[in-house]
């Protein structure tokens, strides 16, 4: 649903050919930015063509691979110090059921015991991705922290689409088929996950006030 909003996979062939190579390694870069800023932009859509042009020649795999990455960790960190240095202070302001100082507590915590591990598995799962680095620069944590582990993520899965779009060369279409359908199923269950949750801290929140 969200690629059709933008450009088909078609397109982006088109428009890699008539950009020419560094417009288009410039592209993918800042699609990893927008897409942290703007989770339904398909950004991973961007990085596999990329990892096709780049099994055809058309591009170099470690530009492709570099660009890309560059782009998620500069969107990822936006996200990060937007949390650390304006919603952090939402919590901290302590007004509404949801943004206050307890919530924030949690947050911390939260980020203490599985931190590491939310940060690698982060790119991941979609939509979450941008709520993960949002969320870290809320939880206060280090910056050192939130920059490795996040790279660690986005090298990792970028590897994934990227050598999966330049060995797989007739069968792109599928693949990237299935990479848009994994996404697209995550970002929902991430999102009914997060309606649940909400409705669970306004339900107890109004039977405190009731009591």
């Amino acid at each position: 649903m969200f690629e059709h909003i933008f450009l088909k996979a078609e397109d982006f062939l088109k428009l890699a050919i008539a950009l020419g190579p560094f417009w288009f390694y410039l592209f993918i870069f800042l699609s990893g930015v927008v897409e942290n800023l703007f989770p339904p932009y398909p950004g991973d859509t961007v990085t596999f063509i990329g990892g096709y042009l780049a099994g055809t020649g058309l591009l170099t795999f470690s530009l492709v691979f570099f660009s890309a990455s560059l782009g998620c960790l500069a969107g990822a960190m936006i996200l990060y110090v937007l949390g650390k240095n304006k919603a952090r202070g939402i919590f901290l302001k302590n007004k509404g059921q949801i943004f206050n100082k307890t919530q924030l507590e949690r947050v911390e915590n939260w980020f203490k015991r599985y931190g590491e591990k939310v940060l690698i598995l982060s790119r991941f799962l979609p939509g979450v991705r941008s709520v993960v680095a949002l969320t870290a620069g809320v939880g206060n944590v280090k910056i050192q922290k939130m920059t490795g582990y996040t790279l660690i993520s986005i090298l990792l899965w970028n590897s994934v689409i990227l050598f999966s779009a330049f060995k797989v060369q007739k069968n792109w279409r599928e693949i990237l088929g299935m990479i848009q359908v994994y996404n697209k199923v995550v970002l929902t269950v991430v999102i009914l996950i997060v309606i649940v949750w909400l409705i669970k801290i306004l339900k107890g929140k109004f039977v405190k006030n009731k009591i």
